[in-house]
């Protein structure tokens, strides 16, 4: 599912920013408890790449009136264990379990009542066989799916830099190796979905950094972003060090605001 280890301390730093960004969504997270209070049920809600419990932490006030039991995701028993043990008031439950996607078919029944499966920053990440056995989860057993803050590629930077273009071509291929869906995962998963039959929407999610008020995180981005570039092509060591010194004065200068695109899909099955 996922080729490297990711950082406790990046989801921590990303959190608030995600948790903006999802506010856009909030019209489809409304269609979603309308779709599931018609069950009338309590609802089993699969958070799959949990990580730390940040998007518990978002939704489950937001999907209220439902009564729902959560079970918790990852494949990183580290990151697993860092959720906090207080789960939200409007949790009736919380079961945390380490697992992979390809364990999915392990972890829900069909006959075990609703389901809303969701995830955060995940399905960038996975292969295309991950994402089969998610979609095929989701509708053989009738869900309804939450699938947040897919990056989508779409990334500017003002002001503008003349190695922009070059950095995002490198990084877009890197998020893209070893067969994962990177950039493309929106596309790809919504049309798994609409295959399967089930009514999909997508709703843009983007982050809009500014380095004069979260000088933290669009330094760890952008940072991250030129170690990746370089990771995957040694060849434009000189000009992204070059950029990176730049680009560092200008958030020293809270001079400078980043664009990141990301999309949410809402999914429910066809008689929802």
């Amino acid at each position: 599912m996922v080729s490297r280890p990711v950082p406790a301390d990046w989801l921590s730093l990303r959190r608030q920013a995600d948790h903006t960004a999802r506010e856009a969504a909030l019209p489809l997270v409304a269609e979603a408890v309308a779709a599931l209070g018609a069950e009338d049920a309590p609802v089993r809600v699969i958070d799959v790449g949990a990580g730390t419990g940040s998007n518990q932490a978002w939704l489950a006030d937001r999907i209220v009136p439902l009564e729902q039991h959560w079970i918790l995701v990852d494949h990183d028993a580290d990151l697993i264990d860092a959720v906090d043990p207080v789960a939200p008031t409007s949790v009736s439950s919380l079961t945390r379990r380490i697992a992979t996607v390809a364990e999915l078919p392990d972890i829900v029944a069909e006959d075990e009542g609703p389901v809303l499966f969701t995830c955060a920053a995940l399905l960038d990440l996975l292969s295309p066989a991950d994402a089969a056995v998610l979609v095929d989860a989701i509708a053989r057993t009738g869900s309804a799916a939450l699938l947040s803050l897919s990056v989508t590629g779409a990334v500017s930077i003002d002001p503008p830099h003349p190695a922009d273009t070059a950095i995002t071509d490198a990084f877009d291929a890197h998020q893209r190796r070893d067969d994962l869906l990177g950039p493309d995962a929106v596309d790809h998963v919504a049309g798994l979905l609409r295959e399967r039959g089930q009514r999909v929407r997508v709703a843009e999610t983007p982050w809009r950094l500014d380095a004069a008020e979260q000088a933290a995180l669009v330094q760890r981005y952008l940072h991250d972003r030129a170690d990746v570039a370089i990771e995957h092509d040694p060849a434009l060591a000189d000009l992204v060090t070059a950029w990176r010194e730049e680009r560092q004065a200008q958030i020293d200068r809270g001079a400078l605001v980043v664009h990141v695109g990301h999309a949410d899909i809402l999914s429910l099955p066809a008689t929802a």
